[in-house]
């Protein structure tokens, strides 16, 4: 695999960087460097291949959605579906709700929503068995439809996802079949944060949450110490208050982004507005102007070369060192590329402790989508080297402490094959005979 770029070698980035003080540039170049960037190609793999995977467990079809945000009276958003006025106020319609509809008649631009909704018409096409694109209430009792998916990008605050699911909710027909077993409900997203996953899956539906890997954040990157200082450089940057530099900083503030989530993630079709302001935000005062480096939070100008998730070899050892396996990230164990050695021995690295049943916190520990993580977890199992509570075996073990042992072989082995050869000088001299 080719080594990805940092996205700070730019020359936006170092464009960027150079608005900061001296004292404060190496903090922003790390908070810079932490951000996890997705690429177009990334994210309809991924999010295809879990949709595919978790569709084979369901017996029935599956109505697939794409989140957006929903028109609201007084809080509450409108109804999904249309009902009847008169008893029984049953819902009907063969159309579901359109898949991209802009709630601001003077703002028609369109979101996230776009790609995803593209991706769910190539699925209903390719699988007209299986899925079916925004339905209505007649296409869901005609075609005997079991799941109800919810499909988004990032499910940050949660707040979109479950206002999604509220506007189901709403709707009787669907809570009767809820409450009948006919249907289930899941919201599928390529990330999301601990808390706005804990959040919608409260909803009174109780979906199941799906995604290919955890949201990172400033809080679950950084230790605490660093975080503070990384939530103080967002707040004292912050581009939409007071002066840069200046003005008393908030750890809670909205300079994190939306629902102060400092959300560390990017995506080739556009930055989430869960990421700090001083990513995305111009300022308009003309005395400390301010540009942000994902303009009105488009992402396009950053080169390709930046973006990717796959675990290079120099990802892995970063993951190992903070696992605390200092020795087998110097191993020559994880530059193996026939096989996916370095994923194999940085996943048993992070099962040698708890916790270990929790697959959003060992996603985030590896950094493997959710599908290729199970592949390795069932193969590994397979193997022998953890057991069905995934700990690590004897022979897990053992794998481990041949990596290690393969270092110190290395490096006390003699140097063998083309090398330069040593120049000869004589330690002594004598006179010729």
């Amino acid at each position: 695999m080719d080594e990805l770029t940092k996205i700070s070698d730019g020359h936006q980035a170092q464009a960027w960087l150079q608005q900061f003080s001296l004292g404060d540039r190496t903090l922003a170049k790390k908070l810079l460097d932490a951000f996890c960037l997705v690429s177009r190609d990334d994210f309809i793999d991924h999010m295809r291949t879990m949709l595919l995977s978790e569709a084979e467990c369901i017996d029935g079809r599956v109505a697939l959605y794409a989140e957006r945000e929903l028109g609201h009276r007084q809080g509450k958003p409108h109804r999904l579906f249309k009902e009847a006025r008169r008893v029984p106020q049953r819902a009907s319609g063969a159309a579901g709700p359109a898949a991209v509809k802009p709630t601001k008649s003077y703002d028609p631009s369109v979101g996230s929503e776009g790609i995803v909704a593209q991706m769910i018409s190539e699925l209903c096409h390719e699988f007209p068995k299986k899925f079916l694109n925004h339905p209505g209430p007649d296409q869901i009792r005609r075609k005997h439809v079991r799941s109800f998916w919810v499909v988004t990008d990032l499910i940050g605050s949660g707040d979109r996802a479950r206002r999604y699911l509220e506007a189901a909710w709403r709707v009787r027909s669907v809570r009767s079949w809820w409450s009948g077993q006919l249907i289930k409900f899941s919201v599928m997203g390529y990330s999301a944060t601990e808390s706005g996953q804990r959040y919608v899956s409260r909803h009174p539906s109780h979906p199941e949450v799906h995604i290919v890997l955890p949201c990172p954040t400033i809080d679950t990157t950084f230790s605490k110490p660093v975080a503070e200082q990384m939530k103080r450089l967002c707040t004292v940057y912050n581009p939409t208050e007071g002066e840069l530099g200046r003005g008393q900083w908030v750890w809670s503030g909205p300079s994190l982004g939306y629902a102060s989530t400092g959300a560390l993630l990017i995506f080739a079709h556009g930055a989430p507005n869960n990421v700090p302001l001083m990513f995305h935000k111009a300022s308009k005062k003309k005395k400390n102007p301010w540009t942000p480096l994902f303009p009105a939070r488009v992402s396009a100008s950053i080169s390709k070369d930046h973006y990717g998730i796959g675990l290079t070899t120099e990802k892995i050892n970063a993951r190992l060192i903070k696992l605390g396996q200092h020795i087998l990230a110097k191993s020559n164990a994880v530059m193996n590329s026939d096989i996916p050695t370095g994923q194999i021995f940085l996943l048993l690295g992070a099962l040698s402790r708890p916790p270990r049943l929790n697959d959003r916190i060992l996603a985030g520990k590896v950094g493997l989508p959710s599908h290729e993580l199970n592949k390795l977890l069932k193969e590994m199992t397979a193997y022998g080297w953890i057991d069905s509570q995934r700990r690590v075996t004897d022979k897990g073990v053992g794998q481990l402490a041949h990596a290690k042992k393969q270092l110190q072989l290395a490096s006390n082995a003699m140097p063998v094959g083309n090398h330069e050869p040593q120049p000869y000088y004589p330690s002594s001299l004598r006179r010729p005979v």
